[in-house]
């Protein structure tokens, strides 16, 4: 139920019961999910010896060196739509990096980057 449902709602004549609490379930769950949303996203870059993450909703950056990292690994699970493949990187103040094939289109870049750069500490 979003903006549409709250419109047809407020307009109706004689709305139910029902589409109150419809409205009053879904609407406090779909703004959630939008501003969990807009705060997650995040651009991340790798290149000349450093990954960094830069997040535009919360004006920060956070840049590590590839020293930074303690381990990497590379989770593959087939699904019956195809292969999703998840890195997850580990830096040495305990934050976590995830990301998924799905989700980043320069994905292999960055496996093929860290095999090369950071081939030690990977995760067996």
């Amino acid at each position: 139920m979003g903006g549409y449902g709250g419109k047809v709602i407020l307009n109706s004549p004689t709305p139910e019961w029902y589409h109150y609490a419809l409205l009053i379930l879904f609407s406090p769950l779909g703004l959630g999910l939008l501003f969990r949303m807009i705060f997650k996203y995040k651009i991340v870059s790798m290149g000349k010896g450093s990954i960094e993450i830069n997040f535009p909703s919360q004006f920060s950056k956070r840049t590590y060196k590839l020293s930074n990292i303690l381990t990497w690994s590379e989770t593959a699970i087939k699904t019956a739509g195809g292969k999703y493949k998840e890195l997850e990187l580990i830096f040495d103040d305990k934050k976590k990096l995830n990301l998924s094939m799905q989700e980043h289109s320069n994905y292999p870049q960055a496996i093929n980057y860290l095999k090369k750069k950071a081939s030690k500490k990977m995760k067996r």
